[in-house]
């Protein structure tokens, strides 16, 4: 009886939204509406987060296994005499932080992220990307393996990337920053300077500066993705000055 009322339960006018919003970047209705939720529930809201609400980082867990076996698979049919290197790198291009931030922001999940934390700290971490894993990770346990293939494959990659421009892309931003600073005889560093625990992970806060002068600060899992998309912004803004 329990359980038939909570399904005749009318949703709330919010949770219709939501369910909606969530349709249409499927193409098709979603089960269960709480895992949704808890994918865009950013692990900073800690205040809000108990045993029966948690955050999105067991969803993003399974999620980033789950996107990186579709791309695999679907790398290793489209380029059969490619060789492991290559098959590699290509799925680093697909799946890195950079990309899962952009096409996070694509399907509009920097809107329906909930974290305690301002815009200019959401642009600075990862958490754009986490949420995208996450949405995907929700997806598979809602609907199961085959649906969130052909999600993956028809809404994100055929709809979303280009591979051809990420044949030709190179992606060692640390690399093409030593060059520049090479050519301009400039001296620069990064710094870790913050290492903390976020729930079971360690985050790393590397900042990027030029002749002493902070230039910009990334936080990441990984202390090489952020000293990669920290040399990125700074890229980016050296670009917008000249």
């Amino acid at each position: 009886m329990i359980r038939l009322l909570s399904v005749l339960t009318p949703l709330s006018k919010h949770d219709k939204e939501f369910k909606q919003t969530i349709k249409n970047i499927l193409g098709f209705t979603p089960g269960n509406l709480s895992l949704y939720k808890q994918a865009f529930r950013h692990s900073s809201s800690s205040k809000e987060i108990s045993e029966h609400l948690q955050s999105n980082e067991r969803l993003e867990f399974l999620g980033d296994a789950i996107l990186g076996a579709v791309v695999a698979d679907y790398l290793f049919k489209l380029f059969p005499k490619k060789d492991e290197g290559f098959l590699t790198q290509m799925r680093s291009r697909i799946v890195n932080g950079q990309n899962l931030f952009t096409l996070s922001k694509k399907f509009g999940f920097d809107i329906l992220l909930q974290a305690r934390t301002n815009k200019k700290e959401k642009l600075s971490s990862s958490a754009y990307g986490d949420a995208f894993e996450a949405f995907i990770g929700a997806l598979f346990v809602d609907k199961g393996f085959e649906v969130t293939r052909r999600f993956i494959l028809n809404r994100v990659i055929k709809m979303h990337l280009d591979l051809d421009v990420l044949l030709k892309l190179d992606t060692d931003y640390k690399s093409q920053f030593q060059v520049l600073m090479q050519q301009q005889k400039k001296q620069f560093a990064y710094t870790v300077i913050k290492e903390e625990y976020d729930g079971p992970y360690k985050i790393y806060a590397v900042q990027l500066s030029i002749n002493g002068e902070e230039q910009a600060i990334f936080e990441h899992r990984s202390k090489k993705v952020a000293e990669q998309k920290v040399a990125q912004l700074v890229l980016e803004k050296l670009a917008i000055n000249l």
